[in-house]
């Protein structure tokens, strides 16, 4: 007699379980790298900027972080309060307040004027501790975005592409140096994956809560940084292009669906700017006023850090900059040239990169692997464009974030800084390994025959 082969729903189960190993074995890693990180000196801020838990949670004091356009009350401290996210600064705020700290305990904000010696003396390091427990905390929001771009690359392409994909993210080291540290990456791509999920959902399924579903995820990923908002955007518009197409070539008896639809993305769109808020106190006052304020804060920001530290000074740097540390992927410890003097930091990346923890140290070492991975990149995007055993609303979620995403940052993004295009890179990724895993297949049958 012959064994009794497995069925279905026995080689779904065994599939799932292996999803699930695998996604495991990944977030591990990437939580075991987190203490050993280099320094950063944002993570110094970004530790203060958790003030704000204590002055709504401890002090019971809203004034205290309220908008003034008059900026009489503490200046500096509301233009870092309006200016970022305020997700990972929460996060690190209670983590302060569960151990124990006090306002008069946080370290101070690093200052960019000092050196690295200079910092430490005036207290701008942060209490050890506390740091390692930012860091892991970032660390699990990174191996949580792992997991959920995993399932948006199976949901939409297959599932080698999938692991190929979700293993390259895990592994890539400019993901796993940002998004460890106690900054606000980790935030930043957990909310762009959250957006990503709820809009594979919403296509499965165009139902009203996971409308609702999708506006609150949009807020929460705008709230964990504000350049959110470009994917928000896009992903809105991807799945407003069916309806849309169905509203204008349908009959008047056809029209109604689409025009629901329409609307869910409508009431999607304020959800979103319902949690924003809800996760903004300080935009409660005057949510009009602060708006402009933001982005013109933004725009001086990126002016002050190309004055400092230098930008692009041509299309053809900008374009260059994109190819260096989105395709080619070279890795950046910090962005200041004067960090490369200092021996604590030298010491610290020694040792994480000796550790085995610091992902796949290859990527970035050559400029012909990043020709390859531009080859590759192309040929996924192509071939995913003209692929119709993918579903087209799957197709055209995946092609208006990746193509929409990429003139963005190129033409926004005035500074050779890695962590800016950080975004980016999970979309390049899932072009590559699209591109590979259909390369795979193709010579794997081509030996069958």
């Amino acid at each position: 007699m012959s064994e009794r082969l497995p069925d279905m729903s026995t080689l779904r189960k065994l599939s799932r379980r292996a999803d699930a190993l695998w996604l495991g074995c990944l977030a591990l890693y990437l939580i075991a790298g987190a203490t050993i990180v280099p320094f950063h000196g944002d993570e110094s801020t970004l530790m203060v900027m958790g003030r704000d838990y204590h002055y709504i949670f401890v002090e019971g004091d809203m004034s205290k972080i309220h908008f003034d356009r008059h900026w009489r009350n503490n200046p500096s401290e509301q233009q870092l309060r309006i200016l970022n996210g305020t997700v990972s600064k929460t996060i690190y705020g209670w983590l302060q307040v569960i151990n124990g700290f006090r306002l008069p305990d946080l370290n101070r904000n690093w200052s960019w004027g000092k050196n690295y010696d200079a910092n430490a003396e005036r207290g701008a390091i942060p209490d050890a501790e506390l740091l390692r427990q930012a860091r892991l905390a970032s660390s699990l929001q990174l191996a949580l975005a792992a997991a959920l771009f995993f399932h948006v690359v199976k949901s939409t392409l297959n599932r080698p592409t999938a692991y190929v994909a979700v293993t390259l993210f895990a592994l890539h080291p400019n993901v796993l140096i940002n998004g460890r540290r106690a900054m606000m990456e980790s935030s930043h791509i957990l909310g762009l994956m959250l957006v990503l999920i709820a809009a594979v959902w919403l296509i499965q399924e165009r139902r009203w809560w996971r409308y609702l579903l999708l506006g609150a995820c949009a807020g929460f990923a705008v709230a964990a940084k504000h350049p959110n908002v470009t994917v928000c955007a896009l992903v809105f518009l991807a799945c407003s292009v069916d309806p849309l197409w169905q509203l204008i070539r349908g009959s008047e008896k056809d029209r109604q669906k689409p025009a629901l639809d329409l609307a869910g993305l409508a009431i999607a769109g304020m959800a979103a700017g319902l949690v924003f808020l809800i996760l903004n106190p300080a935009w409660w006052g005057d949510p009009l006023a602060i708006t402009p304020e933001v982005i013109k804060l933004r725009q001086g920001l990126l002016q002050e850090q190309v004055n400092i530290f230098g930008g692009y000074t041509s299309f053809a740097d900008q374009a260059n900059g994109l190819f260096q540390y989105v395709i080619a992927s070279e890795r950046q410890y910090f962005e200041a040239p004067n960090w490369a003097t200092y021996d604590a930091i030298a010491t610290q990346i020694a040792v994480y990169e000796q550790s085995g923890l610091a992902g796949l140290l290859f990527i970035g070492s050559s400029g012909r692997l990043g020709l390859v991975c531009l080859l590759l990149a192309i040929y996924g995007a192509i071939h995913l464009a003209r692929n119709r055993s993918v579903p087209v609303e799957y197709r055209l979620l995946l092609l208006i974030w990746i193509v929409g995403s990429a003139p963005v940052t190129l033409r926004l993004n005035p500074l050779p800084w890695a962590r800016y295009y950080l975004p980016l890179l999970p979309a390049v990724i899932v072009l590559v390994s699209y591109a590979s895993a259909t390369i795979a297949t193709a010579v794997k049958q081509t030996h069958r025959i």
